[in-house]
């Protein structure tokens, strides 16, 4: 007997993946508008399926594996008949050594008790993702004739390219992707999500001509030209999830030619864009208050900087959620439109208009506030910088290492330095890390190491991941922000206006210079992150000084 939906979703609530109340008025609006319970779950919780599967694996008690870390074990599987396999997704497997028997339904004693006996082994019983293990099953079925009749059936019509991405689009969001990657290889088509920063496989069974149809499709879409395969192209395009997720939101699309044919790269923008403050991105409290205080300025300059996906357009577009109202005028100059915000004036520049004359064009037109999506030009910075002496507050993004070197980045590209250090407000230099899942982080003790690291001389707790449900075995749940935050003052401003160096800048700047590593050191004591993550993101510059004040 195959899982049933309320088996799920049982044991969703049972593992705290779900709750109760809300599964019930679910229940409600799913009866009166005739759709299936799950998908409404699955939407709602904006979880994959799998998640599902891992929490009823939990509520049985059984382990729960990735198979794109494990082999099949041919010798055993051989040993049960195909027709077994197929029917009841059962399959030997060798994972780290040990060989294991993966289930697709923990509650089919008969089944596995069956496995066991015709393979002579009392093999442990794990569980997997279903999409994973159906495509393992398939692949090791590929020659019965079992499959063989069952593909014959599907072969006689075509692949279903609008579905299939429509799918995959889909499962990207449950599975809260940041990009979506489609690499064509010589035996067909492979697709990675980067979840929480990182590269996950998405299991797909295509073949080359599937590959091509799918990124032709992408391409059509994106308005690129289908027919150039030898030269890299960017686009975009707006798609739509229907029910129940119903959803609309931009994609970024990026192709560039490879060995085999081409790779597609979409970045999936505004997923969450209605509800996203400045709490959210995680501030600490006097950081936010700091922060909330200069944004309301009525004139000035403040900078985001960071790497290329670090979250500096997502701070900018909670800022300006945060500051808008009916009687402020915010425009913005963004390539592209990655957040569309009510109430205001968005420009997208292009092949006629560049930052600089959009940004110029925009000063006649009575603005309060704004927002350059990136300075990237002599051009740009000057009338950005000019347009916050002249009585606006301005807010870009800049591509540096950390606060300090900001300005001097502003300088090489021909900023006057008496200009920036009459109109600089703030930079925060901002990174992203991986947030502990708070169902299943475990206290502990520090050791000596990390708590020289830490800046500590009494003992502390730290939390380390362990994995459950809810992180879909993880031990992460989401991202936050560490951020390197430096506050301009008059005595900073005349530095900047003489010419300073960032070391000087840097001495000179007190408790007005927070380092990055001290701001993750501080969220690893409160159990937001590991101190693992916080390395990967921290100069050891920030971590010498950090630790030594």
């Amino acid at each position: 007997m195959a899982i049933t939906d309320d088996q799920l979703i049982k044991a969703g609530i049972d593992t705290g993946l779900l709750a109760q109340p809300e599964i019930d008025e679910l229940r409600i609006k799913s009866r009166r508008e005739r759709t299936p319970i799950l998908g409404k779950v699955l939407a709602e919780y904006r979880i994959p399926l799998s998640a599902l599967h891992r929490a009823l694996a939990q509520e049985q008690g059984l382990p729960f594996v990735d198979l794109q870390h494990a082999q099949i074990n041919t010798v055993l599987t051989k040993k049960m008949p195909a027709s077994l396999v197929h029917r009841k997704m059962l399959l030997a497997i060798i994972l780290d050594g040990e060989d294991l028997l993966v289930t697709g339904d923990p509650h089919d004693r008969n089944g596995t008790e069956s496995a066991r006996r015709l393979m002579g082994r009392d093999l442990p019983v794990v569980m997997a993702d279903p999409a994973q293990l159906q495509l393992m099953v398939k692949r090791q079925l590929a020659n019965s004739a079992i499959v063989q009749a069952q593909s014959g059936s599907q072969e006689s019509t075509e692949t279903d390219l609008i579905e299939l991405l429509d799918r995959i689009l889909r499962d990207a969001y449950l599975n809260r992707s940041s990009d979506v990657h489609f690499m064509a290889e010589d035996d067909g088509l492979r697709v990675r999500f980067r979840v929480d920063g990182k590269l996950t496989d998405y299991p797909l069974e295509s073949d080359i001509s599937m590959a091509a149809g799918l990124i032709s499709r992408v391409k059509v879409l994106a308005g690129l030209d289908i027919a150039e395969q030898r030269m890299p192209q960017d686009g975009g395009f707006t798609y739509y999830l229907g029910p129940p997720v119903d959803l609309e939101f931009n994609i970024r699309v990026a192709t560039a030619p490879i060995r085999h044919g081409e790779r597609i790269t979409m970045r999936l923008l505004g997923q969450e864009s209605s509800d996203l403050t400045l709490t959210d991105l995680g501030f600490l409290e006097a950081d936010l208050a700091a922060f909330q205080e200069a944004i309301r300025k009525p004139y000035g300059m403040i900078l985001l900087t960071g790497p290329t996906g670090s979250g500096k357009s997502t701070t900018l577009f909670a800022a300006l959620q945060e500051i808008n109202a009916a009687d402020i005028n915010i425009m913005t100059v963004e390539n592209p439109i990655e957040y569309v915000i009510d109430g205001v004036s968005q420009i997208q520049t292009g092949p006629k208009i560049n930052f600089a004359d959009a940004l110029r064009s925009l000063l006649r037109h009575d603005p309060d506030v704004l927002m350059v999506g990136e300075i990237r030009d002599a051009e740009t910075a000057d009338v950005a910088v000019k347009a916050a002496m002249t009585g606006h507050m301005v807010f870009s993004t800049l591509h540096t290492n950390n606060a300090v070197s900001a300005v001097t980045r502003l300088v090489d590209i021909g900023c006057e330095p008496f200009l920036i250090g009459s109109t600089m407000t703030a930079v925060i230099a901002q990174r992203l890390v991986r947030r502990l899942c708070r169902h299943c982080a475990q206290p502990r003790a520090a050791t000596e190491e990390e708590l020289a690291l830490l800046g500590r001389e009494v003992a502390v707790e730290i939390y380390e991941p362990v994995g459950c449900a809810v992180c879909q075995g993880q031990g992460f749940r989401g991202r936050l922000g560490l951020f390197e935050t430096l506050w301009f003052d008059e005595k900073l401003a005349r530095l900047v206006a003489r010419g300073a160096d960032e070391e000087t800048l840097e001495a000179s700047a007190g408790s007005r210079l927070k380092f990055m590593w001290q701001d993750g050191c501080e969220k690893v004591v409160r159990g937001l992150t590991t101190l693992d993550e916080v390395k990967n993101v921290a100069l050891f510059k920030q971590i010498q000084k950090a630790t030594v004040t």
